[in-house]
């Protein structure tokens, strides 16, 4: 899959806001190198595509691109908002960090329709950038504060006040699945990695994210199959064995189970 991965932070540069370039524009898909961009809208038309998910643009709306994911705009109005770049590191050890980089399923949606909190939202990205234009004394902890405040207003859009911090298993789990998802689909086996059993791994999955560690393993690999389906131009066959499969035919088995159609008719319906 030949997708741009874009790095707009330089080296030692942790976090950025800037105002979003007003053109209209199609861009081609492309992911982001190891940072958060978050883009808030007070203007604009068109379609923002984030992974499989197409969104319309318009007024109000706020997209998370979480590192790792790819996108791409296709505008027919200028836009108007910002866009925040957050480098990994800036969240370290602060409280949304595990939900934000070390959480799978994502615990955020990738759009939101903040219409109804606009006045609230546009004020704390103005303060966002006060902050980072005039960088006086503590600045970096002030925005790390605001967007602390902006993540909890997302919560409440999606009516979710966990606050239960993933134990060191399951941030284990979750990182050794997304290095091992296409070569191990074996439960038992990520659990003899982590030197616990089968029976602990997925008692763990179910208290906290209310899934069976084979529904995570799966659904981690169904993502990308999506991916591949939507971005690349590989064949049926290829996409097949680039996810680990040795025969097509057992992927098209998985993919039908997951998603109740077929890859070719998946593929069909999102060209």
């Amino acid at each position: 899959m030949q997708i741009t991965i874009k790095n707009k932070l330089n080296q030692r540069e942790l976090f950025r806001i800037k105002r979003m370039k007003e053109v209209i524009k199609t861009t081609n898909p492309h992911g982001h190198k190891d940072y958060l961009e978050i883009i808030y809208l007070d203007a604009g038309a068109g379609t923002h595509q984030i992974d499989f998910n197409r969104f319309t643009v318009k007024p109000h709306s706020l997209y998370l691109v979480m590192p790792g994911q790819i996108h791409s705009w296709e505008l027919t109005e200028i836009p108007k908002g910002y866009v925040v770049m957050v480098q990994k590191d800036f969240l370290l050890d602060h409280p949304f960090y595990e939900a934000l980089f070390q959480t799978f399923p994502l615990a955020f949606p990738s759009g939101f329709d903040l219409s109804h909190v606009h006045p609230t939202i546009l004020e704390l990205f103005r303060s966002i950038e006060v902050e980072y234009e005039q960088q006086n004394s503590n600045y970096q902890a002030i925005i790390q504060t605001y967007i602390q405040l902006l993540l909890n207003l997302l919560k409440r859009e999606i009516k979710s006040d966990e606050s239960q911090a993933l134990p060191t298993l399951l941030k284990e789990f979750f990182a050794l699945v997304d290095a091992q998802f296409r070569t191990n689909r074996e439960v038992g086996e990520y659990a003899r990695q982590l030197n616990v059993t089968s029976k602990t791994l997925n008692n763990t999955c179910r208290k906290i994210v209310n899934r069976t560690a084979g529904e995570i393993i799966d659904e981690r690999l169904t993502t990308e199959s999506k991916k591949l389906l939507l971005y690349s131009y590989q064949t049926l066959k290829e996409v097949a064995y680039e996810l680990g499969f040795t025969d097509p035919s057992h992927f098209n088995k998985f993919f039908k189970r997951q998603t109740g159609v077929l890859p070719s008719v998946y593929r069909k319906g999102i060209s």
